[in-house]
């Protein structure tokens, strides 16, 4: 099953990275550790991979703002249901947007209704947009470098298995490091505002 699926990949050739983008707004974690695991194995071109991902991570993003705002706008049914379960949300949203999107993008399942909340909040888009390009990008790197990781053949991974789980503890911690920062910026910006 696995040669008749990467027959259809090769087959496709440029029409694989359009479907890459389209669907990294609607299912994007997983189609891109697959995307990225694919391009170590030489299916795809990495580079070209990465791009595509990133626009489609940031267009994907956009989309499900606009989709919050439009339901905010024309949905009594959304407005009533919505205020009464995201209040805690539409404060944190409101306080510290950039730590809240940036700290969500990370949380499978949860990261699209902060979206939507985003946009029926009307969080300024241009703000909201930087945030979510930056986020975008980081996210991107994460994901396709853990499915860069995994691919790497078994053997490898028995002999340098200690230092992969070093390399993970200090990713861990860079990431926990920089989200300190990205609250920081947020709490200033609120002290400022």
């Amino acid at each position: 099953m696995e040669s008749i699926f990467l027959h259809y990949i090769t087959l496709l050739g440029g029409w694989s990275y359009v479907l890459i983008f389209i669907g990294m707004f609607i299912e994007g974690d997983a189609i891109l550790f697959a995307s990225f695991y694919l391009a170590d194995l030489r299916y795809l071109n990495p580079w070209t991979l990465f791009v595509v991902s990133v626009l489609g991570v940031i267009f994907g993003d956009m989309i499900w703002y606009q989709i919050g705002k439009h339901l905010e706008q024309k949905s009594a049914f959304f407005r009533k249901i919505a205020a009464k379960i995201t209040k805690t949300l539409d404060k944190r949203l409101a306080k510290k947007p950039i730590s809240t999107l940036c700290i969500t993008k990370f949380t499978y399942g949860f990261h699209h209704a902060v979206l939507l909340r985003a946009g029926a909040t009307k969080i300024n888009f241009k703000k909201y947009f930087l945030i979510m390009s930056g986020a975008g990008l980081i996210w991107t790197t994460v994901i396709g470098g853990l499915a860069l990781f995994s691919s790497l053949s078994i053997d490898l991974l028995k002999k340098y298995f200690k230092y992969g789980e070093i390399g993970l503890l200090i990713a861990i911690i860079v990431f926990f490091v920089i989200m300190h920062f990205i609250s920081k910026i947020g709490n200033k910006e609120i002290e400022e505002g």
